[in-house]
């Protein structure tokens, strides 16, 4: 069985045909496992954040979903492509439906290329108002075309705000936070808030942004004292303080993180407010996710980092990086970057960028049995070359264990791979095309 893929690549401008001659050039140059677990992403999010409700005695909870484009299926649509989907909200109250709502939508992609963005992607918020009480959320996304379902189900405890005073709400974990400006489903407040759905931050959003409210008796004066943790298992991370001032009955506040120096994994965010001269602790919690990131692995795991450029360095390179003093690593390793940008007078290194991208595309779809993504064979040769011009897939043949054939007609190369032992580890098989090397 031959499955074709072709990546329909349109025609690059000459500087970036220059960057990838540079890849071309430099990727010949002669290894902590894995931070595959927190890269793998998941067909869809959800997510709450529950909050008083002022003109009833119920919660206001806001149900938000993110949508990965790339994950739904498109269908040609004129000169361009078209994807359609509906999401589902269920509440149950001890097994029973208490409250339903859904809503439809599209994606319209400009060409076949677009359609397989991974970072593209839809947010949208679903408003319900709930009595105190324990509940499960049920939160389905429907692929109109292909006809697949996920589901994403989630236990809310909703306390009452208002049967002790002073309170505080839960947690609102944000892409973005400014002052409402129009009419929109992420309105909440005094602030329009985008939420951040997957609570990942890192990557793309190296700034953790929060809000929450704290509840009081109509009429109170005095400062809040915030204090914020950041805990991943016994280890403390992050501390920090702050003190504003409380704005009677209610008082809306955010804060803003800088997260981008921890490595990937599971993070607790703990918050206790006290008053200053006022009788009173508050205290709340949340999980978030730091994905990966090039800066954190730098800093925290130098070794790596520089294993990491083994198809960009020279093998002096990679030892003069190995060998610079602890506390000049990460200058060594910006001055490396720095000598090969290629437009030194711009803000912006296209080809450090283009790296690490593609290192990440590695860790996401070629990691395997703990095994780095960039170290494999595909690994290896996605970073060197970047996306094939066409993918031939055989996964089933009665005469050979499956196989994969990569073209790069603009190179005039082509490699081939085999999963050798069933266990989806395809190996590069000899002759190697061009000067390409196993490394290992």
């Amino acid at each position: 069985m031959r499955i074709v893929r072709r990546q329909m690549k349109k025609s690059t401008s000459l500087f970036y045909a220059s960057v990838l001659f540079l890849f071309s050039v430099l990727c010949f140059a002669q290894d902590q496992s894995g931070y595959q677990d927190e890269l793998l992403r998941r067909p869809f999010y959800a997510d709450y954040a529950a909050f008083d409700d002022s003109l009833s005695n119920n919660i206001d909870i806001r149900v938000y979903y993110k949508i990965f484009s790339s994950n739904l299926t498109y269908q040609k649509w004129g000169e361009k492509f078209k994807a359609a989907y509906s999401v589902d909200v269920t509440i149950k109250h001890k097994g029973k439906q208490v409250n339903a709502l859904s809503s439809e939508g599209n994606l319209i992609a400009d060409d076949y290329k677009s359609t397989l963005a991974d970072d593209d992607f839809a947010i949208n918020a679903f408003q319900f108002s709930l009595q105190p009480e324990n509940y499960e959320i049920i939160v389905r996304l429907n692929d109109s075309h292909s006809g697949d379902s996920y589901t994403e189900k989630q236990d809310l405890k909703l306390k009452d705000f208002d049967k002790q005073l002073p309170n505080i709400s839960t947690i609102q974990f944000a892409r973005e936070i400014k002052p409402i400006d129009v009419e929109s489903s992420f309105n909440l407040g005094t602030y329009r808030i985008i939420p951040s759905v997957s609570r990942s931050f890192g990557f793309n959003e190296p700034d953790m942004q929060i809000y929450y409210q704290i509840y009081n008796k109509p009429g109170f004066k005095g400062d809040y004292l915030a204090f914020y943790e950041i805990t991943s298992g016994t280890k403390i991370y992050l501390t920090d303080t702050t003190l504003f001032a409380g704005a009677g009955q209610l008082t809306e506040h955010f804060e803003k993180f800088d997260v981008a120096d921890l490595l990937p994994g599971k993070y607790d965010l703990s918050l206790r407010i006290v008053s200053p001269g006022n009788k009173f602790e508050l205290r709340t919690k949340g999980k978030f996710y730091v994905e990966w990131s090039v800066n954190a692995i730098v800093k925290n795991d130098f070794k790596t980092a520089v294993e990491q450029l083994q198809y960009v360095a020279s093998r002096k390179q990679l030892d003069s990086l190995m060998d610079s003093a602890e506390d000049n690593r990460f200058a060594a390793w910006v001055s490396f970057w720095q000598a090969k940008d290629p437009t030194p007078g711009t803000p912006e290194n296209e080809l450090k960028e283009e790296y690490y991208r593609r290192i990440r595309f590695a860790e996401i779809n070629y990691g395997h049995l703990g095994r780095d993504g960039w170290k494999t064979d595909r690994g290896m040769v996605y970073v060197t070359y970047g996306p094939a011009d066409e993918v031939e897939t055989h996964p089933f043949e009665f005469d050979s264990k499956p196989y994969q054939i990569w073209y790069y007609y603009n190179l005039r190369k082509r490699f081939v791979f085999v999963d050798v032992n069933g266990y989806g580890d395809f190996e590069l098989q000899y002759p190697f095309d061009g000067d390409t090397r196993k490394l290992r």
